[in-house]
């Protein structure tokens, strides 16, 4: 199972594991597009169990961005490494993505 679907009152939740590559990209875009068919006004992508984003699974997701704000909803990737965030940066899309919170310094 690449993930799996929360529908709450404020938001849309998306959580995602293990890799999101070509073997994965068909359940992917069907729960993004049952995503979007919930009309959420705000769908949140939990990456936080994802290891590796391929650039057609992240590709489907910033797409998926597009269709949300024609429609007035708004899409925010949380959980994300560093690859998929630089990624995200190379292709101008760093917007989704949310705030990274420090990890607090030991000793």
């Amino acid at each position: 199972m690449v993930g799996e679907l929360e529908i709450e009152t404020s938001a849309t939740r998306l959580v995602l594991h293990g890799d999101l590559d070509l073997q994965t990209i068909d359940d992917l875009r069907a729960l993004l597009d049952d995503a979007c068919l919930t009309r959420p006004s705000r769908l949140v992508i939990d990456l936080s169990d994802v290891a590796f984003v391929d650039v057609l699974s992240l590709s489907s997701i910033l797409a998926t961005t597009d269709c949300l704000r024609d429609r007035g909803s708004g899409l925010l990737i949380t959980g994300a490494n560093p690859a998929v965030r630089r990624v995200c940066a190379l292709l101008n899309a760093d917007d989704v993505l949310a705030p990274m919170v420090p990890m607090p310094r030991v000793g």
